[in-house]
């Protein structure tokens, strides 16, 4: 993409959208609130909301492409953004293609209402997404 398209990207932003987006430059971070859904699916979907689409567009986080997932006991994963299409437009998702590793438990530690942060990092080549617990 060049300057010209992000240019285009950005001018399409609400101004709550645009600062949000600018100071987050390098991550973006949201807080999300485990449901059935998370815990029922086994891909555990989290929505990522639309001001943070430009963040994924710029920094080319595509779609499907493995992201490391650091659950906040340590425990890590596997994950991709899923890119869907319903009556209201395109959505995008945090996917987990496996929930937990050798040490840790993963997705286990969540109950329904437990609220996180969801930090999604793009760093050189480097690209990871992060959940902590919030009090």
């Amino acid at each position: 993409m060049d300057i010209e398209e992000i240019k285009k990207q950005l001018l399409r932003l609400s101004r709550p959208q645009l600062e949000a987006f600018l100071q987050n430059l390098d991550h973006v971070s949201f807080s999300f609130t485990i449901n059935m859904s998370f815990l029922k699916y086994g891909n555990h979907p989290i929505t990522i909301p639309k001001e943070f689409y430009p963040f994924l567009s710029v920094h080319r986080i595509t779609e499907n492409h493995d992201l490391r997932l650091l659950f906040p006991d340590g425990s890590t994963a596997t994950a991709y953004i899923y890119r869907g299409k319903a009556g209201y437009g395109e959505y995008f998702q945090i996917k987990i293609r496996q929930s937990f590793s050798q040490r840790g438990v993963g997705v286990n530690q969540f109950r329904v209402g437990d609220r996180i942060r969801v930090e999604i990092f793009k760093s050189g080549d480097k690209e990871q997404i992060q959940l902590s617990k919030m009090l």
